[in-house]
């Protein structure tokens, strides 16, 4: 355990062995509230792993080093602890990054970029947070640093922990606002529900070279060499431990797929494909050009339209009745309407697809497409008279 700075919170650890993540678990585990955070290197790297944890109290800040330690289960006990409340600010990433890497789940939740959506707040990102509460500016230098370097220079350490040395504080603040307003409860509810969050690391799909911006508009010769280009890539990718986009970037292979060059001068000519690509890359891009070329025209991509669900006249106009109405209701809560509800929730009722309206009975979800927060905020006599198509009524307020 070795002092590194000052922080919010106090001096600041960088945590290197198992045995000074013991010692700062068994400290932690009789604070009712811990801060958590994640450095990745995803925008280096290809394969996108945790590589700093930096974890904060009231009166301490830590950055455990992963790579330096060989059990952070202690960390994992902390997080699934019931005891303890760990806070975190976005926390979706964060919990299926740690899922994903050390199998480790929260059991209390507290995430402040949540609570400050659900405040209304115009700027959620944690450093407009920080600047409007406590005045704190953060420094965005490294924002995309590498955070696989090692050693760790003192300004990234510095950086790190500012994530986390204000969150204990800062959860304090927004927890007051929220009771102020009548809306802890509907925040209590979304932290519950990131209590499932788990890593989707898992999951492939076969066709993500089309996600490239534009990619979808190719015609199919194109389409096909855009397959087997991005495929390099990604392998290529993978053996460099480099994050894909480093080895060649998206326009480059759009321009690849539609020029089609089976030549070194013909790719030279080709707009938007770096010299320095051509001159490291060049022969293997040519072949795999020559190869998709080469693919008869049964075995180009093909892709299976999804049946899309066409609303009928009657649904669009319940859809767009219940839109406006979430609308107001919005306005006059001082929320984005997508925080107050989704437009597939609202489809979904459109449909008649989300059960009935009446109040939930005990045991019963009568709605499950919209939180029950959603419900009381939204107000079942407003619901039920967007989709009947009546005038709203003129109560059903609830305090915001």
């Amino acid at each position: 355990m070795i002092a590194t700075g000052a922080g919010a919170s106090g001096a600041v650890q960088l945590i290197t062995t198992a045995q000074a993540v013991r010692s700062l678990a068994a400290r932690l585990r009789g604070e009712p509230v811990v801060a958590f955070d994640t450095e990745a290197a995803s925008f280096h790297r290809y394969i996108d792993r945790v590589y700093l944890i930096q974890i904060s109290s009231p009166r301490e800040t830590a950055i455990v080093d992963p790579l330096a330690t060989d059990d952070l289960s202690p960390l994992g006990d902390l997080l699934a602890n019931p005891a303890i409340e760990v806070v975190f600010h976005d926390a979706d990433y964060d919990l299926r990054s740690l899922d994903r890497d050390f199998g480790f789940r929260a059991r209390r939740v507290f995430d402040t970029r949540i609570a400050a959506q659900l405040l209304g707040e115009p700027g959620v990102g944690l450093s407009a947070l920080l600047q409007k509460y406590f005045g704190v500016t953060l420094n965005k230098k490294m924002q995309r640093a590498d955070w696989s370097q090692r050693p760790l220079t003192q300004e990234m350490i510095d950086y790190a922990a500012a994530d986390t040395s204000h969150l204990p504080a800062l959860r304090d603040v927004m927890e007051a606002e929220l009771q102020k307003r009548g809306r802890l409860d509907w925040a209590r509810e979304e932290f519950t529900r990131l209590e499932a969050v788990r890593s989707n690391s898992d999951s492939t799909n076969s066709d993500e070279y089309l996600r490239l911006k534009g990619a979808k508009a190719l015609p199919p010769r194109a389409q096909v060499i855009l397959r087997s280009l991005h495929q390099w890539r990604e392998n290529r990718a993978r053996v460099l431990d480099r994050a894909p986009f480093r080895v060649l970037h998206n326009e480059a292979l759009l321009a690849l797929a539609q020029t089609a060059p089976t030549t070194i001068a013909a790719m030279r000519a080709a707009p938007g494909v770096p010299a320095s690509a051509v001159d490291r890359y060049g022969e293997e891009l040519i072949a795999e050009v020559s190869g998709a070329l080469s693919t008869p025209p049964s075995e180009w991509p093909r892709r299976e339209r999804s049946a899309r669900f066409r609303p009928d006249a009657e649904t669009e106009l319940r859809f767009e009745r219940l839109k406006q109405m979430r609308n107001e209701r919005a306005k006059e809560l001082g929320l984005e309407p997508g925080v107050l509800c989704a437009n597939a929730a609202l489809l979904a009722l459109a449909r008649g697809e989300s059960g009935s309206a009446e109040p939930d009975r005990p045991g019963t979800d009568e709605r499950p497409e919209l939180r029950a927060w959603q419900r009381i905020a939204l107000g079942e006599d407003r619901i039920r008279s967007a989709l009947a198509g009546g005038a709203p009524p003129d109560g059903g307020r609830v305090n915001g």
